[in-house]
């Protein structure tokens, strides 16, 4: 019978799920972030359209990274 790492599995169950909802909810920032700027713009508030926008810019930075890294992780340990 092969011995199960309880504490391994532990940690790849918790990893994917941190991994999971963190990356959903940097993209929900993301389009939330252009919803706003394109509403605030049509609005004529372009100082909060710029504040969305950045904030749509900075969190699509940490989402691309996030995939990035996660692919590079996944192709290390082939």
């Amino acid at each position: 019978m092969a011995a199960v790492d309880f504490h391994a599995l532990g940690q790849v169950v918790w990893v994917s799920l941190v991994a999971g909802v963190g990356v959903t909810v940097l993209f929900s920032v993301v389009i939330f972030g252009a919803g706003r700027a394109d509403e605030e713009r049509r609005g004529g508030n372009s100082g909060q359209a710029a504040a969305f926008t950045a904030l749509a810019i900075v969190a699509m930075a940490i989402f691309l990274a996030a995939v990035v890294v996660a692919v590079a992780v996944m192709l290390s340990k082939g």
